[in-house]
């Protein structure tokens, strides 16, 4: 009985003992199927500290949060990272790209039905349009944000969206000097504002609304309710370190001061706000300060300092290439050298007194010097004058030239525009298509569109208004058309050898949309057996203009470069070598070679 009770214990700790050693295992391990969703709430938190500050480090977690989603194959992850990207370049003032990835992450966002992050999206979309004064597709934007905002019960982001419907409506009335649409934005901030200070958890979304109604009160030459608006929104800001936020708190101050006649402390608030910019690194907002510091001081006929106000905002414009007028700091300088000349001339003037007595004693050794300097006096009038007419003929010539280069760089830069307008919308419409045929039409003519627009952005992009640089040109192409297919330069071995530097648009054009075809026909057939996919792009000088596209893929059946009813592809390349009175061919040798030879143009360079 004794042995039955001493076995029955051993069992009994034994049966313990394997429990505690399971429960420990279990405890410790790391089941690899477990994402770390800690990591992503940290890039998260970080993110939204960064969102309105500092749009380098918020483009740095942008990376960092797509990287994330991809390994951990977490949609709503990629489309945040797309976002955080968008606005980051907003912010920097990259106002295309900006667009680009936001139509991106809104085309993916609706593709995986990440519906939470469309209203920030559509948000980030509609101050873009704001940026180049696009009211009416700014608030297109914002509304369909709204939509979706209240859908999903968001007030947060109703909270946002109803703000950006109210500024970008006082945008609208100032941009018509409407005092209807002005007064209509005044009432739907003050509605918005009601929800946001309808609980604490909002207090940081009321910043927006108090430096918005400050704002349409300057406008609206009511001070006293300006000062009330924007000091709650500068104590707020300061409360939750809102940087950029306090800058545009500061600004509307220097804004009541100016109306207060206090010119120096609305310049001290401008010269606050400048210093946070530049800490911030945001060069879009600096830009806009460096503007108000410049009306500012002109204010108080320091002309010295607001030539130097207006040349910063300049050259971050001219950085950011945001076309607007320059005729202002023309002005500027001649105000500054009027009243530097003023001063100089009272100074002579006083040597001149001085110097009088001393001109009639001399006036007698002058008489016998007369005849002779009256003769000089006629030669040199009359050279004067020939120089003086040439001089007006060559700066007519010279404002003629300068003003056609700066309207060849509009045109392009237009048409450019256009073009990725154009792009963008068959973007869209190719994410609500769901015949693969279909959408693989769409794409292709997005590419071809994207091909050209390619040149007019190298058009506007370098100094020379008609010719295109190449390497350049060819590189971007290239990387346009490897993304469109999703392609990395990881999956793909890309050789690119350019030795013609430079190419008028004439030949350019349809050089790039052969090279877009042919590569595009690569990435849709040649590659689907290969491994390890290789291309090769030559474009050379050897007597007669020389491009050669090549792939290591499985070869081009010849009967659809020989027979007239080829793919539509094919058609196009043929009819684009023959514009430019070239020769092409296909060899089938361990991949397809494309070549076609044609006569150089005068306009085309080499490097």
């Amino acid at each position: 009985m004794r042995k039955i009770y001493t076995t029955t214990f051993l069992l009994v700790l034994l049966l313990l003992e394997n429990l505690l050693i399971h429960s420990f295992q279990t405890a410790n391990a790391t089941p690899k199927t477990v994402p770390p969703q800690s990591t992503l709430t940290e890039l998260y938190a970080k993110a939204d500290d960064y969102a309105t500050a500092w749009p380098d480090s918020l483009r740095k977690i942008a990376g960092l949060v797509m990287q994330e989603g991809k390994r951990l194959d977490d949609k709503n992850a990629l489309v945040r990272g797309q976002r955080y990207e968008a606005q980051a370049l907003w912010r920097l003032g990259s106002h295309d790209k900006a667009m680009q990835m936001a139509i991106k992450a809104l085309s993916d966002a609706e593709k995986w039905k990440t519906t939470s992050e469309l209203p920030d999206i559509y948000g980030v979309i509609g101050n873009l349009h704001k940026e180049k004064a696009n009211y009416s597709m700014a608030l297109a934007a914002v509304a369909k944000g709204m939509s979706i905002a209240r859908s999903r019960r968001d007030t947060v982001g109703i909270i946002y969206m109803a703000r950006l419907q109210a500024m970008f409506t006082q945008g609208l009335g100032a941009d018509r000097r409407d005092s209807i649409l002005i007064d209509k934005s005044l009432d739907m901030h003050l509605e918005g504002l009601k929800l946001a200070e309808s609980s604490p958890r909002f207090e940081k979304h009321t910043i927006g609304y108090y430096n918005n109604l400050a704002q349409v009160y300057v406008k609206k030459k009511d001070p006293e309710k300006a000062l009330f608006y924007v000091t709650k929104g500068m104590n707020l800001a300061k409360k939750h370190n809102q940087l950029l936020s306090l800058t545009y708190s500061y600004t509307w101050l220097s804004q009541i001061w100016l109306m207060r006649e206090d010119k120096k402390r609305a310049i001290g608030y401008l010269e606050s706000a400048l210093k946070i910019t530049q800490e911030l690194h945001n060069p879009f907002r600096e830009m806009e300060v460096n503007r108000y510091l410049y009306r500012a001081l002109s204010q108080t006929s320091n002309y010295k300092e607001a030539l130097a106000a207006y040349t910063r905002y300049s050259e971050i414009r001219d950085s950011l290439r945001v076309l607007e007028n320059v005729r202002q700091i023309g002005e500027v300088q001649m105000k500054y050298e009027a009243d530097k000349k003023d001063q100089q001339i009272g100074a002579l003037g006083a040597a001149n007194r001085s110097k009088t007595r001393e001109i009639i004693w001399a006036l007698g050794g002058l008489l016998a010097f007369l005849l002779l300097s009256v003769f000089m006096f006629f030669q040199y009038r009359t050279i004067s004058r020939t120089n003086k007419v040439l001089a007006k003929n060559n700066q007519k010539i010279n404002d003629q030239a300068e003003k056609l280069t700066v309207l060849m760089k509009e045109l392009h830069h237009r048409v450019k525009n256009n073009l990725q307008t154009v792009s963008s919308l068959l973007s869209l419409q190719s994410s609500r298509i769901t015949d693969e045929d279909a959408r693989q039409s769409i794409r292709a003519g997005q590419q071809r569109i994207e091909a050209m627009s390619l040149i007019h952005k190298s058009l506007y992009n370098d100094d020379t208004v008609n010719l295109v640089n190449m390497r350049e040109y060819m590189c971007n192409l290239i990387e346009s058309v490897m993304q469109s297919f999703g392609i990395s330069h990881e999956q793909l071995k890309l050789s690119i050898s350019v030795s013609v530097r430079e190419m008028d648009i004439d030949t350019a054009m349809p050089i790039g949309l052969i090279v877009n075809e042919w590569i595009t026909n690569s990435f849709k057939h040649a590659f689907k057996h290969t491994s390890d996919p290789e291309i090769s792009v030559i474009l050379e000088n050897r007597g007669n203009l020389y491009l050669e596209i090549s792939d290591n893929g499985v070869g081009m059946d010849l009967k659809k470069w020989e027979s007239p009813a080829g793919s539509f592809g094919v058609k196009v390349v043929k009819v684009l070598s023959r514009q430019l009175d070239g020769k092409c061919k296909v060899q089938i040798a361990g991949g397809t070679k494309f070549i076609m030879e044609a006569p150089l143009r005068q306009r085309s360079t080499d490097g």
